[in-house]
């Protein structure tokens, strides 16, 4: 998972990137700084203020958010939901929420990728059309005769 994370991490400006699960469970984290971040606080409150933004909004009719920004005096912090986890950016002063937009993206494109990948592995979905095993093969409205190379009618 942390490779999949370094990528962004290594991008100018970005400070910190955090995954977490969607009740604000750390999974992952890559940052350069030499100083600590405590993900696990910083993975609860990011959590839950994404989910209370959709709770705010879900009488409206609307979708909850898939991306959310927090401007601060010291940088922005940048939230990427997706169906299974949250990214979490932290940005430097100098650089821009959209200037991170497509790499985050595909970094969870990425990770959607490897979770599906080892599901399939596991157990493959059903067939759009069933499968009977065991079953001869036959022509609807066929007698068998006519399946045995004599005229219809004979």
């Amino acid at each position: 998972m942390i490779a999949l994370l370094e990528p962004l991490a290594r991008m100018p400006g970005v400070e910190f990137v955090l995954l977490i699960s969607h009740d604000g469970v750390p999974i992952a984290h890559v940052h350069r700084a030499a100083d600590p971040i405590h993900e696990d606080s910083l993975a609860a409150l990011a959590a839950a203020w994404l989910n209370d933004i959709g709770a705010a909004v879900a009488p409206l009719g609307w979708h909850a958010p898939v991306r959310a920004c927090l401007r601060a005096a010291r940088g922005t912090l940048v939230l990427r939901r997706s169906e299974s986890a949250c990214l979490v950016v932290c940005l430097g002063r100098e650089t821009s929420p959209e200037d991170v937009r497509l790499s985050m993206d595909g970094t969870l494109a990425r990770i959607e990728r490897a979770k599906h990948g080892r599901g399939q592995a596991a157990s493959l979905p059903p067939a759009p059309i069933p499968y009977r095993q065991g079953s001869t093969p036959v022509e609807e409205g066929l007698s068998p005769t006519s399946r045995s190379g004599q005229p219809p009618g004979n």
